[in-house]
């Protein structure tokens, strides 16, 4: 058998599955980029914070806080789930629901909410405006997740 005809009837399979899915990507992969800005701009918020109070061990924290390989690490392993999720999703509605039932716009739709979610979060924590202390009492501060440490024990409260 060609080897050829193989190669290129994979390629074709390959593109009929996820040519269809290639738009929510693009979208999907904007929410992602849009999440880890707004990280990197609560760990700017939190280091500047430390920087304004006495806390003990500020400088270790501060050093938690820059961007490595592993937090890009982060990053790309979303992107590769949000990826897969848009691949699976496209597979189930090419092959057993059909796009009547728009299973594709409901997977992308749900890792939009979810990444405007963790936007939201991530704007909200460590900020002292009105809105973000009303948005804290729904929502989960991340300033413990990325540092390691409450804010209540570093600042006695926010």
């Amino acid at each position: 058998m060609n080897y050829k005809m193989i190669l290129s009837s994979a390629g074709a399979w390959l593109w009929a599955v996820v040519g269809p899915a290639l738009p929510h990507g693009v979208v999907c992969t904007a929410f992602v980029v849009a999440d880890v800005v707004t990280a990197r701009r609560l760990a700017r918020r939190i280091r500047r914070r430390l920087a304004e109070g006495d806390v003990p061990d500020a400088a270790r924290l501060r050093e938690k806080l820059k961007f490595n390989s592993a937090r890009l690490g982060h990053a790309l392993g979303t992107l590769a789930k949000t990826y897969a999720l848009l691949t699976l999703a496209a597979l189930v509605e090419g092959v057993v629901t059909g796009p009547q039932w728009g299973v594709l716009k409901f997977v992308s739709g749900a890792v939009c909410l979810w990444q405007a979610l963790s936007m939201l979060e991530n704007e909200a924590s460590c900020n002292g405006a009105r809105w973000a202390r009303a948005a804290r009492k729904v929502l989960i501060d991340k300033t413990e997740r990325h540092i390691g440490v409450s804010l209540d024990e570093i600042f006695g409260g926010d």
